[in-house]
């Protein structure tokens, strides 16, 4: 598990920041390079988050984007109740072919794998909001010899408060918890692979202002605590950002970003450029990012959608610079969406180009570069009121100048999901 869905609606973590890639509605957090990656939170954390944006839309939108969030909002409110709540249940068998991320001698294996998510929401027919999610995940690989059990878990409560019409406070509380196999070559001095366990915790106050003619503006401020099994990664993590957002109507939404993130080690040392560990030091690590994002729905009925972002990232050490980098990456997803039917096929690619790193021997050896792909397709087919099947296919390649980073792995699955809400 290597690439960073940082724009996904799925949480992720990793062990140097953290961040809300979607500063709008879904506050996924992402810390590069080693991350945790919920897979299935699409169901429920979805319709949490559809949800979210039309509530949010009724205040934000003008025009007939506004008309239309109201009218929506009417039909949710027509029952006379200002609770919801869901809940679902995934039982699935698959197959893996690299379970630890291996360049050669991969370990292969099938799986079962069950998820459980919950979502509660407190409908905003007053200035106060409050929406909770949860989900639970663990998986099983029957013939794995190193790796046998993996589970994730991740939390989510947050109180909201309007002042008006324009001007929204919020503050999202976040505990999770990750035991996964990790490609923490990016940070480490060995690049390769480990199985850790991590749980943290997060707080982030933020503010929203409805500008005028369908811009929005967002900030926010979130600390992390983070806490690993052999304790070699603990630290805490800050960040800031700022987001700006135009839309257009209820078919079209533009967003703009700015982040800076930081982490303070309690107990990793800088290193020398040459990868030597300097002893009575403390690393610390600062990243800097800029992302922007176009989200569309291209016809009447709302069936095919679209998501594409793109960013660039700097990550800078305390010290000479051997863990810095730069990193480029694109994401792009389409959706069709009926009654019956969900599709969704996703690909992303990145590049991360290291300023310090070397690989080779030589007066001048080459600078290390690392490429990353993945690619996804998901299908859903709804056979009842609370009976789902689905099926998911993923692919991940990461190709690097040192061979000993670079991988392909390839996991496929076949479920059943019961799901509820009221």
């Amino acid at each position: 598990m290597s690439d960073r869905p940082f724009f996904s609606l799925r949480p992720t973590l990793n062990m140097t920041c953290a961040s809300w890639s979607d500063a709008s509605v879904s506050r996924a957090f992402s810390a590069s390079p080693v991350f945790l990656r919920l897979r299935n939170l699409a169901p429920a954390f979805r319709a949490c988050i559809a949800l979210g944006g039309v509530v949010g839309g009724c205040r934000a939108a003008t025009g007939s984007a506004g008309e239309a969030a109201d009218e929506e909002l009417a039909k949710l409110l027509a029952g006379r109740t200002t609770w919801s709540a869901s809940a679902s249940f995934d039982a699935a068998f698959g197959y893996k072919d690299n379970l630890l991320l291996s360049h050669a001698g991969e370990e292969r294996s099938t799986f079962a794998r069950g998820v459980a998510e919950l979502v509660l929401l407190r409908l905003p027919t007053g200035p106060l909001e409050f929406s909770y999610f949860a989900s639970g995940e663990r998986t099983h690989f029957f013939s794995g010899d190193v790796v046998r059990d993996l589970s994730q878990a991740w939390s989510r409560a947050e109180v909201g408060w309007w002042l008006g019409d324009k001007v929204r406070l919020g503050l999202p509380v976040t505990g999770y918890h990750a035991h996964d196999v990790f490609d923490v070559s990016d940070t480490d001095v060995e690049r390769s692979v480990a199985e850790l366990r991590v749980k943290g915790a997060m707080l982030g106050p933020q503010v929203r202002w409805n500008l005028a003619r369908s811009f929005w503006l967002e900030a926010q401020a979130l600390g992390d605590r983070k806490r690993y099994d052999d304790g070699a990664n603990d630290g805490t993590v800050g960040e800031g950002n700022v987001w700006l957002g135009w839309i257009h109507s209820e078919r079209l939404e533009v967003r703009v970003g700015a982040l800076r993130r930081w982490r303070n080690f309690d107990r990793r040392a800088r290193y020398s450029a040459a990868g030597r560990e300097l002893a009575g030091t403390v690393l610390k690590i600062a990243e800097q990012e800029v992302q922007a994002r176009v989200d569309a729905v291209w016809d009447a009925a709302k069936r095919w959608r679209t998501n594409t972002r793109v960013a660039l990232l700097h990550y800078r050490d305390n010290g000479s610079g051997y863990f810095n980098y730069r990193e480029l990456r694109a994401d792009q997803e389409v959706e069709w969406k009926t009654e019956q039917w969900l599709v969704r096929l996703s690909a992303t690619a990145t590049r991360i180009e290291f300023g310090v790193q070397t690989v080779g021997l030589g007066l001048r050896p080459a600078m290390r570069v690392k490429d990353e792909y993945s690619a996804g397709l998901r299908a859903e087919r709804k056979l009842t009121r609370r009976w789902t099947v689905l099926g998911e296919y993923e692919w991940e390649r990461s190709r690097s100048n040192d061979l000993l980073a670079s991988y392909r792995v390839n996991e496929g699955l076949l479920g059943l999901r019961w799901s509820w809400e009221k």
